[in-house]
């Protein structure tokens, strides 16, 4: 924590700045005073270089900024803000007594190693009289980074069993982002050297300590560390393979130990790559060129080398989705019994020549019942583009089909698309959605699959059924098992939902009439009404569905023993039975 101040001396027209560590000094004009006889604060540029450490607590202070005013009063009164630097909220200032501190936003030296803050002091907010300093935050790093080798595996194809003691074999290279000690890295063979080999702990340059013997070994397999310099020193592996090569006794040597080249994938064939050089000691001979048998076939297939000349190009397609990094190991000879090898490493970089492809894994149909809740997930596609970086990210949209926007889709890990109910559905209006699901990538322009999606809507039981007016009869003279009325209704749902079963549920306590619970029609039992008994009938009549849980319907009409024939309904509201 550092705090200090500055001031404006109009005698000395200067700008002091002192905190507990370093005073720094800078001459400014001098300052004026303005017609009104008000002093005008000028200030020069103030730098000030305190250090915070990028895991400080978010209330730590900075430091405190200290402008005097000479007026009195209102006038003499100096409020500060921050006016530049501040974009992303890292500090914020009391505007009272310029204590500035740490805002709510993370500190992150790998992103923002330091942070410029112009500080304003002023009387009023549309007022001229004001001046500024500019602050300087220099966040200081803790060691919260593992160092990262340039490779899982390096190799060392070919290397000569005579090489003598010292001889390079291999650079193994692994990097810190943190920064001091934390960024320091040393390099240790952990296993497989059988004495044969050490490591320079600090430029990772493998070299021979002991002769090699072909016939005794002929490769071996080095695991090696990388480790940080600060606590809680940080540790990264990677491996280092090393073939020997078995030779007689003449001297060929490459120019370099090895080469690197960086190309485009779809690079045209007969591009040249690099060209290699070697020479002999005795340079008698013509050198020739050729790529080690052992090397990967899958790079023989798409690099060739004159063995004149020692240029590498292209013979075969190069496609970064099938590899985008290849080890050539070139073997020089010149006839003679030695011949050396060096490693060419090339790097195939990406361009946007893959669209997304959806996996068979992807959903294609699925149900929904209709009463699902908004917010529900109902459907995963999944889509992969197996080009780099944003050539690679997916993100998903639906083009057609979605009627109503009934549904959205999300985009989780540029890699799977997830569907959810964005609005209720109702299966009476629309039973099925036939959704055209888009991927596309990154790139520019982005490539774009589509995939189908058929989301079928299940029925639920959420509507009654609806009878129709039943007609009434008139049932004098009629006699036993006589049809008098024929009860129809319907049910908008399907399925056990809209299956009806009829029943008299009131009016029919003497069982004049009996009700088929399948047809709903209505008949007199084997025994007729008796009008001198009973001249009129009231049945309430129930319809009731067969789901669950069941919904139900009730209507009133009356039987007449005497009239025209027609009877009287009355409707009684659904209900849930």
């Amino acid at each position: 924590m550092c705090y200090g101040k500055f001031k404006i001396l109009p005698q000395a027209a200067e700008v002091w700045f002192s905190s507990v560590a370093q005073k720094y000094r800078q001459a400014v004009p001098e300052s004026g005073i303005s017609p009104d006889g008000d002093e005008e604060k000028r200030a020069g540029e103030i730098l000030f270089v305190p250090t915070l450490f990028s895991a400080l607590g978010a209330p730590a202070s900075v430091l405190e900024v200290k402008a005097t005013d000479a007026d009195e009063g209102i006038n003499g009164r100096v409020w500060y803000r921050i006016v530049k630097g501040n974009e992303h909220n890292h500090f914020r200032i009391n505007p009272s007594t310029g204590l500035v501190m740490r805002g709510v936003r993370h500190l992150d030296r790998e992103q923002n190693s330091s942070h410029v803050l112009e500080v304003e002091a002023y009387n009023t907010e549309q007022g001229p009289m004001r001046s500024s300093v500019r602050v300087i935050v220099y966040v200081e790093d803790v060691n919260d980074e593992v160092p990262v080798f340039t490779q899982r595996q390096y190799n060392r194809l070919g290397l000569r069993e005579t090489a003598g003691i010292g001889t390079s074999v291999a650079v193994v290279r692994a990097t810190d982002r943190d920064t001091g000690n934390g960024g320091l890295v040393n390099y240790k063979i952990v296993s497989g050297a059988e004495g044969k080999f050490e490591i320079d702990e600090s430029t990772g340059l493998i070299t021979t300590i002991e002769y090699l013997d072909y016939e005794t070994k002929t490769s071996y397999l080095m695991n090696v560390s990388a480790t940080d310099q600060a606590p809680p020193n940080n540790q990264g592996f990677c491996s280092v393979y090393v073939s020997l090569l078995n030779e007689l006794d003449e001297a060929v040597q490459f120019s370099n130990s090895s080469y690197e080249a960086v190309i485009m994938e779809n690079i045209p064939l007969g591009s040249e790559v690099l060209r290699v050089q070697a020479r002999s000691i005795d340079n008698l001979n013509q050198i020739t060129y050729k790529f080690d048998p052992n090397t990967n076939p899958q790079a023989l297939s798409l690099f060739k080398i004159n063995g004149i000349t020692g240029v590498i190009t292209v013979r075969g397609q190069v496609d970064r989705e099938k590899g985008d990094f290849y080890t050539l190991t070139v073997v020089a000879d010149d006839g003679g019994p030695k011949i050396d090898s060096t490693v060419v490493t090339i790097t195939v970089l990406d361009e946007n020549d893959n669209s997304p492809q959806f996996d068979i894994t992807s959903d294609s149909s699925v149900s929904v019942a209709e009463d699902s809740p908004v917010g529900k997930r109902v459907a995963l596609v999944l889509a992969r583009d197996p080009d780099a970086g944003r050539n690679g990210q997916v993100t998903f949209s639906l083009t057609s089909g979605n009627i109503g926007r009934a549904f959205e889709i999300r985009t989780t890990n540029n890699t799977y698309g997830e569907v959810f109910v964005a609005r209720p559905l109702d299966r009476e209006l629309l039973d099925h959605y036939t959704l055209r699901i888009q991927a596309s990538d990154g790139g520019v322009p982005p490539r774009r699959k589509e995939h189908i999606l058929r989301v079928n809507v299940l029925d639920v039981n959420d509507n009654p059924p609806v009878i129709d007016s039943p007609f009434g009869y008139n049932v004098s003279n009629v006699g036993g098992g006589t049809a008098v009325a024929q009860v129809r209704a319907t049910d908008r749902d399907i399925g056990l939902n809209s299956v009806l079963s009829f029943y008299i549920t009131r009016g029919n306590e003497d069982l004049t009439f009996r009700m088929d619970r399948v047809t709903g029609e209505i008949a007199t039992r084997p025994s007729p009404p008796d009008r001198e008994r009973q001249s009129f009938y009231s049945l309430v009549v129930t319809v009731e569905d067969e789901g669950n849980p069941s919904l139900s319907a009730f209507k009133e009409f009356g039987e007449s023993g005497t009239g025209s024939g027609k009877g009287q309904t009355r409707d009684i509201s659904p209900a849930y039975s």
